[in-house]
């Protein structure tokens, strides 16, 4: 397989050349360049068609996308261009689930676009109604393929243009669906225009930052370039863009590398269910944890496995989450394995209850952010409009967003996740 990027950082370090360009550190570490002579342009590499621009074309080919963007910015990036392709077109309100990633409100505030919310029955989940009467009134729909916990949407045509976060799922694109469930797609999969951003560094062997936006048959990507430059920083790494270089050779080469990982997981899940370990059904890179059902909390739990030697992904008051990956072995599994049946479990206890918070909006969010606000403790706050959005990460996702009154419901649910004080608007005129 072509790797391009990669055959020219080898050359150029090979060449052992004074080093009379950025980064500062001349060399230290020999892959990281700037946009040397012939290193392509990340955010123009349409029209020079360089090694960046050749190493994308392979990755569309490699997940079954008319074209493919790179992202060094992860799939907050991806998001970001694709709100703004959306706007470009005449989109001015898009239909997303309440838990989506604050890297669509954000770009939805930067762009003066509004959010029509749906509401999913289960906190955090992906499954979201998104029915003609759903999403009436909206342009667009923004939908989350993988949910922290491993829950996946409904895929059908909601016949209006459509953006996938699919940050969790890039690895989808390989999965063998008679074995491991058809109900694991990959946006490419779908047979209808989208557009889908991908973090590539959550489940596949790429550096922190490395992310797609793709572009199914049907889509219009001719400005994709020039909104990732808009958003996305002047000097991406070359390191993130050799990782995912290396990955279309390493995918073509070993085919089922992916596949390989997901059966040491199922046969990971299958051990946990017989030692009475409850599961709540995930996707196929993805251990998730009833810790209620253990007798303690997530946090609880990732605190035990911590002292055991594992570090989970991500814990809540119900959930522990043990996210593994395109090259995660039968060894990683079985010491997870281990460190699992080191802990005691005692009397379950009801999961706890996450308010299905409805917030009134007092000001639309792009304008509510920008105005004057004071921080205040929680209790306070009650009949203010909120001013700054309030998300732990992971998950990402927002409790309440600007312009949102807030009332009891939000302070109780914002006090069940730990939050202390929120910004309140000081003027509202």
């Amino acid at each position: 397989m072509n790797t391009p990027i990669c055959r020219f950082l080898d050359k150029y370090t090979s060449e052992n050349k004074l080093r009379l360009h950025m980064p500062g550190h001349k060399g230290e570490t020999p892959h990281d360049i700037t946009e040397i002579y012939g290193a392509d342009n990340l955010y123009e590499s349409d029209i020079t068609n360089g090694i960046i621009g050749t190493s994308e074309m392979f990755a569309a080919r490699i997940f079954g996308a008319a074209k493919t963007c790179y992202s060094c910015e992860g799939s907050t990036l991806a998001i970001q261009a694709a709100m703004a392709v959306l706007k470009s077109q005449g989109c001015k309100t898009i239909a997303a689930s309440r838990y989506s990633h604050r890297a669509l409100s954000y770009a939805a505030t930067l762009l003066h676009m509004n959010i029509k919310w749906l509401y999913p029955e289960e906190y955090l989940s992906a499954n979201v109604k998104y029915d003609a009467e759903a999403i009436r009134g909206a342009d667009a729909l923004f939908i989350t393929n993988v949910d922290y916990y491993g829950g996946t949407w409904r895929f059908v045509n909601p016949k209006i243009p459509v953006i996938v976060d699919n940050a969790h799922g890039a690895y989808l694109r390989f999965v063998d669906k008679k074995k491991f469930g058809r109900e694991y797609l990959h946006p490419m999969e779908l047979g209808f225009p989208l557009m889908s951003a991908e973090s590539a560094h959550k489940t596949l062997p790429v550096l922190t930052g490395g992310g797609y936006l793709h572009f199914a048959n049907g889509t219009d990507s001719s400005r994709a370039k020039e909104f990732m430059g808009m958003f996305g920083t002047a000097s991406p790494s070359y390191l993130i863009l050799e990782s995912l270089d290396k990955f279309n050779g390493m995918i073509v080469g070993n085919p089922q590398i992916v596949n390989n990982a997901c059966e040491a997981v199922a046969n990971l899940k299958e051990k946990l269910t017989e030692m009475g370990v409850p599961l709540k059904k995930s996707d196929p890179l993805r251990v998730t944890i009833n810790a209620r059902e253990c007798g303690m909390s997530g946090y609880e739990l990732s605190s035990l496995l911590r002292g055991n030697g594992v570090e989970c992904e991500m814990a809540d008051q119900n959930y522990v989450v043990l996210m593994f990956s395109a090259i995660s072995t039968y060894e990683d599994c079985e010491r997870a394995e281990m460190a699992i049946s080191f802990i005691s479990m005692t009397r379950p206890k009801p999961l706890v209850q996450y308010p299905h918070i409805k917030p009134k909006a007092a000001l639309p969010m792009w304008d509510a952010v920008w105005r004057p606000c004071r921080t205040v403790p929680l209790e306070q706050a009650k009949g203010g409009v909120c001013g700054a959005m309030k998300s732990h990460c992971p998950p990402g996702v927002p409790i309440v967003f600007p312009g949102e009154v807030i009332d009891d419901d939000a302070i109780a649910a914002m006090r069940l996740h730990g939050v202390k004080s929120v910004s309140v608007i000081t003027n509202k005129e």
